[in-house]
Order: structure tokens, then C-alpha cells, then sequence
């Protein structure tokens, strides 16, 4: 005679441990998608706040470039006056050469 084996019966808790784990990965894909939103959420919230940023530093830019033009123009102002000077002096030196002494300056 052949032995046939006995029937296995399946309890209600095990099923419900099956049907559970059919739930956990709906469950779990609902998790993922939270997190990416929350992740997205973030993001966004960041990519904000970096923009904000930007415009600070383009602000600040901006008055860097004004306070440059303006040391620009201070430079050019004194380099002016320097050569004006630079000027008069070798004038005068021009001036005293076949003299013995030499005369008095006037600035």
C-alpha cells in the first residue's frame, strides 16, 4: 500500500500572516512614495532658500561693483595728481640745470 501523506490544515493565524505580508507590500510602497515626497518636499523647501540666497550674493555683487568703479576713479584721480607733480618737479629741475644753485620752489 502506498503511504499518502496527511492533509495539511492551515490555522486562521497563518493566513492572516500570508494576507499580512500582501499588505506590508502595499504598505511598503506607501512608505517609499511618503519618503519621496518628504524628500521632494525638502528639496524644494532647499532650492527656495538656495535661490534666496543667490539674489543676496547678486545684490552684493552689484554694490561690489559700484564701491570698484568708484576706487577705480580714486586711483585714477591720484595717479593724475602724482603726474601733474611728477611734472612740475622735472619742469623744474629742466629749469635749474646750468645754474649753480638752485632756485627756490613754489608749489
Amino acid at each position: 500500500m502506498v503511504a499518502t501523506p496527511d492533509p495539511v490544515r492551515v490555522g486562521t493565524s497563518e493566513r492572516r500572516r500570508d494576507e499580512g505580508k500582501k499588505g506590508t507590500t502595499h504598505g511598503k510602497s506607501r512608505d517609499v512614495v511618503t519618503s519621496l515626497e518628504a524628500r521632494e518636499s525638502r528639496l524644494e523647501s532647499n532650492l527656495g532658500t538656495l535661490g534666496e540666497c543667490v539674489d543676496d550674493l547678486d545684490g552684493h555683487s552689484d554694490g561690489l561693483e559700484t564701491e570698484d568703479v568708484e576706487i577705480h576713479n580714486d586711483i585714477k584721480d591720484a595717479l593724475g595728481g602724482l603726474e601733474a607733480n611728477l611734472r612740475r618737479e622735472i619742469d623744474f629741475l629742466h629749469s635749474c640745470q646750468g645754474t649753480r644753485s638752485l632756485p627756490k620752489r613754489t608749489q
